[in-house]
């Protein structure tokens, strides 16, 4: 009888401290985060508090970047680098606990620039001059009134030859997962003048791939040539809209200075002749 008492009060006893052991309050802020200037993100555990006596009492410190301070999980908006400080108390009244948890969140501030309004002539050609931080992704999109005439859309200094007034969009994408973008404004002045890029580079990789005369849309009847420095007609088009390639019967010309002929068949443009050179 006595060892059978003795073995009730040992298995009471640790019962008691198990249950001791189970009560004890702890409180946890959450993992670090980073998140983009301007962003939100949710802070506190999973859960935020355990332990000790339900239910608990939250306060979290700083307040004014947080949706709700006395809450478990609060949505923080920090404009700044900010480390936040929960406090818990349990309701074991009336010794009720307090412990606290910290977490940190990074803010990711980052600056972007597509660059500045500008104007041009309709059939001119301009590069964009963006700005963003060399660990970032960029893309330009284009606005739905716009004209979609650019070169290099994934680089900081596309070409563009817009035929209207467009509004060009800079989208970085950075490593924290950050996404912002900056605008610029091309205004297109309507413009009947010719404009002749002399040089391009037909190597297949879609950029400066064929020979761009600007505005030649505009003489849907123009006859165009183009001869080698012998004399040698190497390529001949009426009705001529930028798609020579730098070829001729099939075959890739070599690299070098050729010469065209442009007769638009207007009597007000007239005819043109001048360089062209093939870089590759």
């Amino acid at each position: 009888m006595f060892f059978k008492k003795s073995l009730i009060f040992c298995l009471c006893l640790l019962a008691g401290v198990l249950s001791a052991q189970t009560t004890v309050l702890t409180a946890d802020a959450g993992p670090n985060k980073k998140i983009c200037l301007g962003n939100s993100d949710t802070i506190g555990g999973a859960p935020t508090a355990k332990g000790g006596t339900s239910p608990y009492t939250y306060s979290w410190t700083p307040a004014n970047s947080l949706n709700l301070a006395n809450v478990a999980n609060p949505i923080a908006s920090p404009t700044v680098t900010t480390v936040y400080t929960v406090t818990v108390t349990d309701s074991n009244s009336p010794d009720a606990k307090t412990t606290t948890s910290t977490v940190k969140i990074t803010v990711l501030s980052y600056t972007v620039n597509a660059g500045r309004d500008t104007t041009i002539k309709e059939g001119q050609t301009i590069s964009l001059h963006g700005y963003a931080p060399g660990d970032s992704l960029v893309y330009w999109g284009i606005d739905s009134l716009g004209s979609n005439n650019i070169l290099n859309q994934t680089t900081l200094n596309p070409d563009v030859f817009p035929t209207n007034t467009t509004v060009y969009t800079l989208f970085v994408l950075f490593p924290g997962g950050c996404s912002i973008f900056d605008q610029v404004t091309v205004t297109v002045i309507p413009d009947g003048q010719l404009y002749f890029f002399n040089s391009f580079s037909p190597n297949g990789d879609l950029v400066n791939d064929y020979f761009v005369i600007g505005n030649i849309d505009q003489y849907p009847n123009n006859t165009f040539e183009v001869y080698n420095r012998y004399g040698q007609k190497v390529f001949s088009k009426t009705g001529y809209n930028n798609d020579w390639n730098g070829s001729y019967l099939g075959n890739e010309l070599p690299c070098g200075t050729y010469f065209y002929i442009l007769d638009t068949h207007d009597t007000k443009a007239g005819k043109y002749h001048g360089e062209i050179n093939i870089i590759k």
